[in-house]
């Protein structure tokens, strides 16, 4: 009775075994297809980098964040968190800068594309504030077509004056002259030339409109 018993639970245990590895060999493994183009090569938390052409440190960036995608079609840098900006003269003293909540850098294409309060400022102490910019690194310095929107801007000048483009602006690397574009077309924006006895209105007391 005892081997019988012992047989049978053997013969029991023998059962689950080959009930489980057939149950195993049944199960269909699931693979996750992962598209590269969509996940970051190099993920940077804090700190700065410096940008260079020609040989010439040309830009410094801060940003909280930055990822670089180069297996995308078209390769860029991501600061989904903010970036800084800061032109950089040939003593590395600071031209102008530029500020984002989201930005985007193509480096082949030397395009920047700034998303979200943006700010930039000249040498002169000239402000500009929008909702989207974008920034022409290779173009010529006196290209005027460097910096461009269609979204409304409003441009602060150092006196305290200021002025307003209803549907963007374009400018040369140093933003000196612009051109604003209104709804009776563009006109041509001479720093020298601006008066200096106007109305000041606080810019920030004026909302941006998309």
């Amino acid at each position: 009775m005892v081997l019988q018993a012992k047989s049978a639970v053997n013969f029991l245990i023998f059962c689950c075994i080959v009930s489980v590895s057939c149950s195993s060999s049944n199960k269909k493994t699931s693979f996750i297809s992962i598209d590269s183009k969509l996940i970051p090569a190099v993920r940077t938390v804090g700190g700065s980098s410096l940008i260079s052409d020609s040989g010439r440190t040309r830009y410094r960036v801060y940003a909280e964040v930055s990822e670089i995608y180069s297996n995308a079609a078209e390769p860029y840098q991501f600061f989904p968190e903010g970036v800084l900006v800061e032109q950089l003269d040939s003593l590395f003293q600071v031209e102008g800068k530029i500020v984002a909540d989201t930005a985007y850098h193509y480096e082949n294409k030397q395009l920047w594309h700034a998303i979200g309060n943006v700010v930039v400022r000249n040498s002169e102490g000239t402000t500009f504030k929008t909702s989207e910019l974008f920034w022409d690194e290779k173009v010529p310095a006196d290209d005027s077509n460097a910096f461009y929107t269609h979204k409304y801007v409003i441009i602060t000048f150092s006196d305290g004056s200021f002025q307003e483009g209803k549907s963007g602006f374009r400018g040369n690397q140093s933003l000196q002259p612009f051109y604003l574009f209104s709804v009776g077309g563009e006109f041509l924006v001479d720093e020298s030339a601006v008066p200096q006895e106007q109305e000041i209105i606080n810019p920030d007391s004026i909302m941006l409109n998309e």
